[in-house]
């Protein structure tokens, strides 16, 4: 992805409903998302830019695109290819 579409994912994200918060880690830019009833350390996916990809982690499991299908949808638009790793199999 060129700077222009990370810029446009990150301001789809940072519209997301269940948009907590975003730092910096190890000289890697986090974004996590948390539902309401999530209390816990934990946030419900966390997103992670790298230079050689986003990165998302359900931490909840289930479908990679749940609350992220606008995100899903525009990448698709822009013909940026993915590839989806499942850690759990």
């Amino acid at each position: 992805m060129h700077q222009k579409q990370i810029s446009e994912v990150q301001l789809l994200l940072e519209q997301n409903n269940l948009f907590d918060k975003k730092y910096e880690f190890d000289n890697k830019l986090f974004w996590d998302f948390r539902k309401t009833d999530n209390t816990g350390k934990m946030p419900n996916i966390s997103i992670t830019f790298e230079n050689d990809g986003i990165y998302i982690c359900r931490h909840e499991g289930g479908f990679i695109w749940k609350y992220l299908e606008d995100v899903k949808t525009y990448i698709e638009s822009e013909n940026v290819s993915y590839k989806i790793l499942d850690y759990q199999e």
